[in-house]
């Protein structure tokens, strides 16, 4: 009786609020394309913890190898340093191998660990261009996550076209960036 009670106050709630929000909007709603769906945020961070703990245990080498784990609606970018050819490929397999994601973007360097001065230089241009990109009126930031690995900026996100063109433009007239790297997902 009383879950029935909740679901017609539900459906009455429901029901109104689309006569309100018919009776305050002029024209017709189109939804934000660029949007993520509901919850993908919290998925793409279990996503990101797992892939990463699962590429350490891939292999002993890989836990002392530099391997960034970036996910952004269930696309996931792998960035850093690791020994050999054969980790960088076994480190893309074991992402790859993830339930859910949606693609892999595997640029992962053979090499040497980058050191602390590297990476702090890697915070610092992602924080310039971060900002460079809330500040423009014309860019939705949020829908744009910024990494920087060596001096290469990669940014991720649901976008138009236009909005990541302009967005790659700011991130390489930023001081510091060598190049950039579009891992977008274009809405159009």
């Amino acid at each position: 009786m009383r879950n029935g009670i909740l679901a017609l106050t539900l459906v009455g709630l429901l029901s109104s609020c689309t006569s309100v929000v018919n009776t305050v909007v002029k024209e017709p709603i189109n939804p934000d394309l660029t949007s993520t769906p509901i919850g993908s945020d919290i998925n793409d961070l279990k996503m990101d913890t797992f892939i990463g703990v699962n590429i350490k245990k891939a292999d002993p080498a890989l836990k002392k190898a530099h391997v960034n784990v970036h996910v952004y609606n269930s696309i996931v970018l792998l960035t850093g340093e690791v020994p050999t050819k054969e980790l960088r490929v076994l480190a893309g397999d074991t992402a790859r191998a993830y339930t859910g994601q949606r693609q892999v973007h595997n640029e992962l360097q053979v090499r040497g660990n980058s050191s602390i001065v590297a990476r702090t230089n890697d915070s610092l241009i992602s924080a310039k261009v971060a900002t460079k990109l809330t500040f423009d009126k014309e860019i939705k930031s949020s829908n744009i996550e910024v990494t920087a690995e060596d001096s290469v900026v990669y940014l991720m996100g649901r976008v138009r076209r236009i909005n990541g063109e302009k967005a790659t433009a700011i991130a390489s007239q930023t001081s510091g960036v060598r190049s950039v790297v579009k891992v977008f997902e274009y809405v159009d």
